[in-house]
């Protein structure tokens, strides 16, 4: 039997959406080889992310070559019913796969903020949305074994007796979640970028770096939209724009969460002018600070960024906290410790040329 048409859109969306995926974190891999860094928290979750991904990509493909995806449910019923037995197996794992691949990416995302912007209480708030995330992730996991009694009705519907309830409501509110989740996260990082000192066309150009997730939360809400009118009775054939959804919103997760990290690569392919947000604006000052080397480089914009008793800047030369050592050392420990001499020297220019120091 040919495939159906909408077995063949998700085939094409997910070859192209994967292939995208794949680069963006062989992209970042190489840059932090090019920086000689090692791989950090928001980097492990990025693979992480990758390989449920991958996973859910694979479920997917498979419903859609071998589990009558993009077929209606009554023909499938008259002519193989066992297509419709493994359609439902393979739908709960694509439901965890999917919940699993989107939280790595919020966990990746979040965590490269927390790097970029080191600011005590921005912190917490990512934390705290990592716990928040985590949550919805453990209740995409209750929800997809407690619907349903007994549980294997859930993907076994030959059991006599069995119920489901409340699957749809259940569904669309783990869909308006992960909108607001998305939605939170996209917008946290806004007002510390456009607090940045540079001009206002690299401020959106570096916003734009960290905007695809704009893209990922439109999906999410076309997804909640195919929710609330998803036909349950004859879920096969109208699973299919639910499943390129799920199947575009981690793969370009992965994109978004790789992206503001990837110049150092994207340069040594295409030239040193590529996403050049570090060059001097009009005013001859710094734009910002490379995101690809976000480890070593810090990026705040205002007075709140306070460490110790000055303002970290974005420099290239991390500033730290220098302890001055008295005059006569106190014991012998103290003589291998640094000592700084301070010297002030100040210029009066006075009218006529003339100037005195101090």
């Amino acid at each position: 039997m040919a495939l159906p048409l909408g077995a063949i859109q998700l085939a094409v969306v997910s070859f192209i959406a994967s292939t995208l995926s794949i680069t963006a974190l062989g992209l970042r891999l190489w840059s932090r080889h090019i920086l000689r860094q090692s791989l950090h928290f928001n980097d492990y979750m990025a693979i992480v992310a990758m390989v449920f991904t991958a996973g859910a990509v694979s479920v997917f493909l498979a419903a859609g070559f071998a589990a009558g995806l993009g077929v209606h449910l009554q023909d499938i019923m008259r002519t193989d019913p066992g297509l419709f037995a493994l359609h439902l197996r393979l739908f709960v794992p694509a439901q965890l796969l999917w919940a699993a691949a989107n939280t790595s990416v919020k966990f990746s995302i979040l965590s490269l903020y927390t790097t970029i912007f080191p600011e005590r209480r921005f912190q917490l708030i990512c934390y705290g949305t990592m716990a928040i995330s985590l949550a919805y992730l453990v209740s995409v996991i209750v929800e997809a074994f407690a619907l349903c009694k007994p549980v294997q009705y859930s993907w076994d519907k030959s059991i006599q007796g069995g119920t489901c309830t409340g699957e749809n409501l259940a569904y669309l509110v783990a869909g308006i979640t992960n909108l607001v989740i998305d939605a939170f996260i996209v917008s946290l990082p806004m007002p510390k970028l456009f607090g940045l000192q540079m001009s206002l066309s690299k401020k959106v150009g570096v916003a734009g770096m960290f905007s695809l997730g704009a893209l990922i939360c439109v999906l999410s809400l076309l997804r909640v939209l195919w929710l609330w009118n998803w036909d349950l009775t004859d879920m096969t054939y109208t699973v299919t724009p639910g499943a390129i959804y799920s199947v575009l919103e981690p793969t370009l997760g992965v994109v978004n969460a790789c992206l503001p990290v990837i110049r150092p690569s994207l340069q040594r392919i295409f030239g040193k002018g590529t996403l050049n947000w570090t060059k001097k604006d009009p005013d001859g000052s710094d734009a910002s600070q490379t995101f690809g080397s976000c480890q070593r480089h810090t990026l705040t914009g205002g007075k709140d960024a306070k460490h110790g008793d000055f303002v970290r800047l974005a420099d290239d030369i991390s500033l730290s906290n220098i302890r001055a050592a008295p005059n006569h050392p106190r014991n012998l420990a103290e003589r291998d410790a640094i000592r700084v001499n301070r010297e002030w020297t100040v210029d009066h220019s006075l009218p006529g040329g003339r100037s005195d120091r101090i």
